[in-house]
């Protein structure tokens, strides 16, 4: 767990995330542009800073935050998750997928990995193998929470059918 922000610095930090929570990716930003610079590289704000870049589809920039997320911090799995996602959505899959494989032992309880890997699997055509992350990541999280949650992610929509039969509903 990260240290907390000092005042009023905390103050912006909740603002921005109460923006990012109402789907205001540029009010979060701008809140965490009141932030005193040296707090630039807390874990928090990276994570914050992350998320407002995402929303506004900036993912070069939030490739970069998620680059200094996991220089930072090693020890926190966000920053891999982040740097994973950030890489599949500038079309750089494998690369991608061998930045999270090469996390996995190091957090083996954390089932976003193996469930993004299965996302990035099925973007390159891996089909088996995203089956195969895919059932990993069941078996480390919430099943049922998880199938229903990629039933609707068009990120895995090649294998919905293979979801359905899993569904116990």
């Amino acid at each position: 767990m990260s240290e907390a922000l000092p005042h009023p610095d905390n103050f912006h930090l909740r603002s921005a995330r109460g923006w990012l929570e109402l789907g205001d990716h540029r009010e979060a930003e701008i809140e965490l542009g009141n932030l005193r610079p040296e707090l630039s590289g807390h874990p928090d704000v990276l994570e914050a800073r992350f998320q407002a870049l995402v929303g506004q589809r900036r993912y070069p920039e939030a490739l970069e935050i998620a680059r200094r997320q996991v220089q930072g911090d090693d020890a926190d799995h966000r920053g891999h998750l982040n740097l994973g996602n950030a890489l599949f959505w500038l079309s750089q899959t494998e690369a991608a997928c061998e930045a999270v494989t090469a996390v996995l032992d190091r957090f083996p309880k954390v089932s976003a990995l193996p469930y993004n890997l299965a996302c990035y699997c099925v973007r390159m055509g891996r089909l088996d193998q995203a089956r195969a992350w895919l059932d990993r990541s069941f078996a480390l999280g919430r099943r049922e929470t998880i199938i229903a949650f990629a039933l609707t992610d068009p990120d895995l929509r090649e294998l919905w059918d293979y979801l359905r039969e899993l569904d116990p509903d």
